[in-house]
Order: structure tokens, then sequence, then C-alpha cells
């Protein structure tokens, strides 16, 4: 079922940069109102001022996803604001390179507790609302990491794929509610996530990982991309399509073949 966005409502977290600002900006182009969140107050007061300068209706809070107050005080912005809410993005997210035999419980943490728990508690914060209201939809940034499993990034592996799992689950629960859910998967996207992930960490960031995110997709067209499919009704959203293809065959030929784990015989590293 196609949604058309003009004149709604828009709240996406993690949007002072990268991913989530491309949202934002899809959104604005699309006629409606947004509410952002991030937890890098400096940024977000630098993006709201140059997208108001532009005459675009927009709000926002800093906010910690991992505090579900904070949700909650974003959800009463965007109605005190806006009226309504129609789109929410669970877009912030952390992540860093660490082989598992050296990540400790404070990594473990971090990650799990914005990645997931952060996911969590915008859904709770926004779903009541939406099945109230009897319309709206629910996306979530996840990754091609949460659909194939990558060296020295076990536990973002594990962040991600528990998003993809409860996405895919939320989309069900709300199957005739006239909510719907969806997840974003991107491949390499040339965003700052491991230098803003660094600080909130404090994993340093890995100079070959930044390297091979800045061969990536533009965080506009990603955001664009999300958008436009959430527009359309999809519930996965693939920007890396042929990437995505490969890597899923590939990995879902060898279990269903010998149950061999698969090795993508590029490494990270050397991928465009």
């Amino acid at each position: 079922m196609s949604i058309d966005f003009e004149g709604r409502t828009a709240v996406i977290t993690g949007s002072a940069s990268g991913i989530g600002l491309g949202m934002a900006r899809a959104c604005l182009s699309r006629g409606m109102q947004v509410v952002l969140s991030d937890l890098a107050e400096d940024r977000l007061a630098d993006t709201v001022g140059s997208l108001s300068a532009e005459g675009a209706q927009v709000a926002a809070l800093a906010a910690d996803v991992r505090n579900p107050a904070d949700l909650d005080e974003l959800r009463e912005l965007a109605l005190s604001q806006f009226g309504r809410v129609d789109l929410v993005c669970n877009n912030a997210g952390v992540g860093f390179t660490k082989p598992l035999i050296q990540c400790e419980a404070a990594d473990w943490q971090i990650v799990l507790d914005v990645n997931v728990r952060g996911v969590a508690n915008g859904i709770h914060a926004f779903l009541p609302f939406m099945l109230e209201q009897g319309s709206g939809h629910i996306s979530a940034t996840a990754s091609l990491s949460g659909l194939i499993g990558d060296p020295d990034l076990g536990v973002y592996n594990a962040s991600k794929f528990a998003v993809v799992g409860l996405m895919e689950g939320l989309a069900h629960d709300v199957l005739g509610t006239g909510v719907s859910a969806s997840v974003l998967c991107p491949g390499p996207v040339a965003t700052d996530l491991i230098h803003t992930s660094a600080n909130q960490t404090g994993v340093g960031a890995n100079p070959d990982v930044h390297e091979y995110l800045n061969r990536g997709l533009h965080p506009d067209d990603v955001g664009e991309f999300a958008i436009r499919g959430i527009a359309e009704g999809r519930h996965w959203l693939f920007p890396h399509q042929e990437l995505t293809e490969h890597l899923m065959r590939s990995r879902t030929e060898a279990m269903l073949d010998d149950g061999r784990l698969y090795v993508d015989p590029v490494e990270w590293t050397e991928q465009s």
C-alpha cells in the first residue's frame, strides 16, 4: 500500500548528519514537517539552522535513544508542534570493528543499548499513538551487516540482526491496523559513523573502515531511497540491491547446500 506523505509529520533519530539527515531532506522535499533528534547537540543545532534558513518546517530535540523518557519527550514535541506523527525513522546507531575475543561487557552494552533498545524505545514511544490514530509507519535503520555476518563486526552484527528481526516481527504484529513497518539495510555509506561512534563507544576509529565507507553511497541518496521505498509500501529497503542480492543468495545457497559457512572471497576492505 502506497503512502502519501505530503503535509504529514516525520520524526527521525540520529538526523543531525548522515543517513538520518538524508531522510530528513527526502521528507522535506515531499512537503512534510520533520522533527529531528540527535545526541550531538551542536551539530543538531547547526543542521536545524541550515534547514530552517531554507524555509523548512522543522523542530528538534537533543535526545538519547537509550532513555525512554527522551523518546516520550520527542513524541510530545512532535505533537505540540505539528499535531500528529505519521512516520518514525529509528535511525540512531553506533558501531565499531573489533574481534569478538577482544570485546568487553561495556562494548556489548553500548552497542545493544543504542542499536537495539534505542529502536525498541522508539517503537514503544510512538506505536500506541499511531494505533490510536489508525495510521502511521515505523522504520528502523539496520544494515547489510544485519543480514550477513562479517569479520571483526560480531557485536555490530548481533545488534543489526536483532533490528531486522524486530522490525519484521513488528510488521506482522501491526497487519490490518493501518500502521506499517520497514527496515533499511544499507551497505557502505559515506558517513562519519565510525568517528561519531568512537565518541560514544570509546573504541578508536579504524582508518581502513573509514576509507571503505567513504567509497560508498552518498547518505542523501540512501535517505531518498528509504523514504521513496516506504512511500511505495516496501518492508525491505535495500539501497545496495546488487551487493545485497549477491551476498544473500551466496549465503543462502551455502546454508542449504551443505550447511557450510559462507565466506565472501572479496575482503570488506576491498569491496566497492
